[in-house]
């Protein structure tokens, strides 16, 4: 690819990381008031989210951050942050996805946040999720699944994803902010994705998974070179 094209690939794909993030923003910016908490997922489409929410200076109370590199875009940002672990709600959380579902369920875990991630998506009141229109799918698997685990549990969790169908593979020079070990899984059967969610989650070891299908996105922005799709369920 040369370098022109290749400008002109990253102008797009800012291009429609900013439609999708407007989109949220647009939706949840009215609805906010001085007691409101914000939920912010990890990833390109979340930090040009929290670049829009300071510029459209709305009053809320506090962000509360899914990921150390969400923290840090929050700080740059000069928003106000409270830690997870002190947090007891979210009225809106806001996060991209790798893979979605128009039914609202999601696949996540590509930058390595997605247990805390869960833990926001399920507190919050509303989830809404951000991402380009390639990610929109009509069956879930065609890339690897995310999975944390502890590093101790490698070798006991990967027999297991095995015996399931999976072939797992160590994410390199990855260490989540929790201290542990991602396992990228292929070749799982992902057609009932509540059942293996809740079968991935059962095995020792694992901390958590990345399929959203438990607590599904409430609305979700899908953008494209000709607008935003915006899908609510």
């Amino acid at each position: 690819m040369s370098m022109a094209s290749h400008f002109i690939q990253q102008q797009s794909s800012d291009c429609l990381r900013t439609k999708a993030a407007k989109a949220a923003l647009d939706h949840v910016i009215d609805k906010l008031t001085p007691s409101s908490v914000i939920g912010i997922g990890t990833g390109a489409t979340v930090e040009v989210f929290i670049k829009l929410l300071k510029s459209s200076g709305a009053e809320f109370s506090y962000c509360v951050s899914s990921s150390e590199r969400s923290s840090k875009a929050l700080r740059e940002a000069g928003l106000p942050e409270i830690a997870i672990a002190d947090c007891e709600r979210v009225d809106f959380y806001i996060d991209g996805i790798d893979e979605g579902l128009s039914n609202g369920i999601t696949v996540k875990g590509g930058g390595a946040a997605l247990a805390r991630e869960k833990v926001l998506a399920t507190l919050a009141l509303t989830f809404i999720t951000i991402a380009d229109s390639g990610r929109m799918v009509s069956e879930l698997g065609k890339f690897p699944l995310p999975i944390e685990v502890l590093p101790a549990a490698q070798k006991a969790v990967s027999n297991a994803l095995q015996s399931l169908g999976g072939t797992p593979a160590l994410r390199q020079g990855c260490t989540t902010d929790n201290g542990n070990i991602i396992l990228d899984v292929a070749g799982l059967n992902l057609s009932q994705p509540s059942q293996i969610e809740q079968q991935l989650n059962a095995i020792p070891g694992v901390v958590e998974n990345g399929i959203f299908s438990h607590r599904k996105a409430d609305f979700m922005a899908f953008s494209s070179d000709e607008g935003v799709h915006w899908l609510a369920r």
